[in-house]
């Protein structure tokens, strides 16, 4: 597949492909010049024992007229929901001259996957497109990082939730055609 970026040059799409269970969607960051920015796109879940552990495959997924839509970012609490605590991401940081990879493993059938909301079935056969969507944040100490591990031991870094959601930035690649699903 052809790459494609965002106008800023910061996300690259470097692969959009079906396998037998997933749609797999990878991509590289990659910062000229310029301060860091931390990249907000470590998602994970969270056990019934209140552990969390993170998810190197999963992205936020809905459909908006016929594109899976794939975010990696802080999104916001809705004004009509109560949370206990706001789901905050962990983040890598991004520095000028040095690239930073992912890869986003969508588990087929697809299925709404938003914090704050109950997910639903997604049909694979009313989308034609993909687009991908990244949260980014300035290398500022209002962020007020924390460093944390997972339940596996992996170390993890995340902003305070009101610091990061009035900072964050967006870049995003795409609508993309979904690539043709391979036949069993």
């Amino acid at each position: 597949m052809a790459e494609f970026q965002d106008s800023s040059g910061l996300l690259r799409v470097t692969g959009l492909r079906f396998t037998q269970d997933a749609l797999v969607v990878s991509y590289s960051l990659h910062r000229e010049a310029g301060a860091p920015v931390w990249v907000v796109d470590q998602l994970f879940s969270t056990s019934r024992a209140g552990y969390s552990h993170l998810e190197p495959g999963r992205a936020y997924v809905e459909a908006s007229e016929g594109v899976l839509v794939l975010t990696r970012a802080l999104v916001k609490v809705p004004d009509d929901v109560e949370v206990e605590a706001p789901e905050v991401p962990c983040v890598r940081k991004l520095s000028p001259g040095e690239p930073l990879t992912g890869e986003i493993r969508v588990p087929l059938p697809p299925r709404e996957d938003l914090p704050y909301h109950e997910g639903r079935p997604l049909e694979l056969s009313s989308l034609h497109a993909v687009k991908l969507r990244l949260g980014y944040l300035p290398d500022v100490p209002e962020l007020g990082l924390h460093e944390t591990k997972d339940d596996e031991g992996r170390p993890c870094r995340y902003p305070g939730y009101g610091p990061a959601i009035t900072r964050q930035q967006w870049v995003e690649v795409g609508p993309l055609p979904l690539p043709e699903r391979p036949t069993r």
